[in-house]
């Protein structure tokens, strides 16, 4: 679909898929390193491959324009990242995540105490105290809510997405927030759960901030990008939710929401790359709302399958949204959570405006013919209907992304069995 995409926008260049390997290398790397300089730089690797590939379109001014935004900003955030991982550094000697872990779980259990630490006031009084190491957390957690796109760390991703082209966006709107959240995972639960306390109600006020802002920012908004933008934004606000119940299961939701919103991501992506509309300006992207007006009449079965997963994302039954969602919701109120849960419910609610707008959009505009589109290669078709049923098959038999989602929380957090 990128292949296609880049040969009628005229960005053939034989990097542009060397950036996107690269950029998978970073993310594997993410999530296999087991400690701080790898994890930088591995976040360094996928970072640099997104600034080129979304100023990859030289002659659009736009495009120029995003990559300046984003590397800026993703510089900013990955000096955040080493500034915190130095002070870590220098109080405990280590970057590594496992002897993170014994180290402070040694000193949280007050292991040889009379001996070791009575020795050692200031090491005794920082790890009893915590607040250095809490100080250097705060900044590792900033620099990686920046690459995910958080509230109130959001700002540059709006604008990266709709000037960035749509390739490029497809790419890293999508694909890379299963690694950071991985990493966050090994860093806050499977390192530093004992200070889970510490950090919890903080993480909630973002979510929730995250939440209102994906929710209310979007019903304005009329640029196709933009909105999918804002709703990337919400969705992440959930998965902070989970992320923040400490939980076992709030951690399970948390993946099955990631791995529901990365196939419902690249549903509506792959749709929204291959419609082509059919002028004479031929390298135009439909970017607007009003260029999927009346796209029942023109392609009845993609306006079907665009339908289904919106509603799917946003919650509605009978889809494996609704479940996944109701599961984020339940493992809030199981924490204690309820003030979140009810927020959360209603800003759900709310967000579902765009989406039955989009609908709306497709179905009930006033139109005396549909738009007119070039046609789909069959590849690409067989790709878009198995996403489609690959949703349809996890709400009937959720029991796969469940039974997935398991597996990989008793690999990464040993702390939370």
């Amino acid at each position: 679909m990128i292949q296609g995409y880049i040969a009628i926008q005229k960005i053939n260049y034989f990097e542009y898929s060397i950036l996107i390997l690269l950029a998978l290398l970073g993310i594997f790397f993410i999530c296999s390193s087991n400690d701080l300089i790898t994890a930088y730089l591995s976040i360094e690797l996928q970072s640099l491959s997104f600034y080129i590939m979304a100023a990859m379109k030289k002659e659009s001014s736009f495009s120029i324009d995003a990559g300046l935004k984003y590397f800026i900003l993703g510089a900013f955030s990955s000096s955040l990242f080493l500034f915190g991982s130095s002070i870590l550094y220098g109080v405990s000697g280590t970057i590594n995540f496992e002897d993170l872990k014994n180290l402070f779980f040694l000193i949280n259990i007050g292991y040889d105490s009379t001996q070791r630490l009575e020795s050692h006031t200031f090491v005794k009084n920082i790890f009893l105290d915590g607040s250095l190491v809490q100080f250097a957390l705060v900044f590792i957690f900033v620099s990686l809510l920046f690459k995910l796109a958080i509230a109130p760390f959001h700002l540059w991703s709006l604008d990266v997405y709709e000037e960035s082209p749509s390739s490029s966006t497809f790419f890293f709107a999508v694909v890379p927030k299963l690694a950071i959240f991985v990493l966050l995972v090994r860093i806050f639960y499977s390192t530093f759960f004992e200070q889970i306390t510490k950090w919890r109600y903080y993480i909630i006020v973002i979510a929730m901030l995250t939440i209102i802002v994906g929710s209310f920012g979007g019903l304005e908004q009329k640029k196709l990008k933009t909105l999918l933008a804002y709703s990337s934004i919400s969705h992440m606000g959930y998965t902070l939710i989970a992320f923040s119940t400490g939980s076992f299961e709030g951690m399970q939701m948390l993946f099955c929401y990631l791995f529901l919103y990365m196939i419902g991501g690249l549903c509506i992506w792959s749709i929204f790359i291959v419609l082509q509309l059919k002028h004479k300006y031929t390298k135009k992207q439909n970017k607007d709302l009003a260029d999927l007006n009346s796209l029942s009449k023109s392609n009845n079965i993609i306006a079907l399958f665009f339908s289904t997963v919106l509603l799917s994302i946003a919650g509605f039954p009978p889809m494996v949204g609704f479940l996944v969602k109701i599961g984020i919701f339940l493992a809030s109120i199981e924490a204690g959570m309820y003030f979140v849960a009810i927020i959360s419910i209603l800003c759900s609610v709310v967000s579902t405006f765009y989406y039955i707008r989009i609908i709306k959009i497709m179905y009930f505009e006033s139109s005396t013919a549909g738009k007119l589109y070039h046609p789909i290669k069959y590849d690409i078709s067989i790709l878009i209907v198995c996403l489609f049923y690959l949703l349809l098959f996890l709400f009937i038999n959720p029991t796969l992304i469940y039974l997935i989602s398991h597996k990989i929380i008793l690999l990464l957090t040993v702390t939370i069995v």
